[in-house]
């Protein structure tokens, strides 16, 4: 049985691989095809986890953070886009302490300028030592253009079952 599932679930994603690039839609007399766009760049600035000071690596819950991100989005046609951001980011620094964390969010781009997404966020570090490594984060952001490149501000929220929450806002550059 999972052998038939495998089969048919390959030959739908192959299906759907060939006929992707081929996708077109009529609407109001426009020809829309299937768009993706990129975006590349660093993000810096700064985080609050609630409780870090109790821990044996950080001397107090304010963070710097650097690291580097990459958007795609699909063109929705019009005001509305989907939004895929991947996101790797080293905390600590200014304690002498490289907490590095990945983030793979989900979600939509409202007018190429607000974004909002959610998703998994993998950290090699947990203070509460109860091997929570994976959390839940959620994110909104607005990008300002500026000609070649853009800046974008995002703010972010991943919760904890052990209240060792983060709260960050970052800003950077992207191309």
């Amino acid at each position: 049985m999972k052998k038939l599932i495998t089969l048919i679930t390959g030959l739908m994603l192959g299906v759907t691989a060939n006929t992707a690039d081929a996708y077109t839609l009529e609407t109001e007399g426009a020809n829309l095809r299937q768009e993706w766009n990129s975006r590349y760049g660093l993000r810096f600035g700064y985080v609050y986890m609630n409780k870090a000071d109790t821990t044996e690596h950080f001397a107090v819950n304010h963070l710097s953070t650097v690291g580097f991100e990459s958007q795609q989005t699909l063109k929705g046609g019009s005001w509305l886009d989907i939004l895929f951001i991947q996101n790797l980011m080293v905390s600590g620094l200014d304690q002498s302490v490289m907490a590095p964390s990945l983030s793979m969010l989900v979600g939509l781009e409202v007018n190429e300028k607000l974004q909002l997404g959610i998703g998994p966020n993998i950290s090699i570090a947990d203070p509460s030592k109860q091997d929570h490594y994976v959390h839940l984060v959620t994110a909104i952001g607005y990008t300002m253009d500026a000609g070649l490149f853009s800046v974008p501000i995002h703010f972010s929220f991943i919760p904890d079952v052990k209240d060792f929450y983060r709260v960050g806002v970052t800003t950077g550059v992207s191309w």
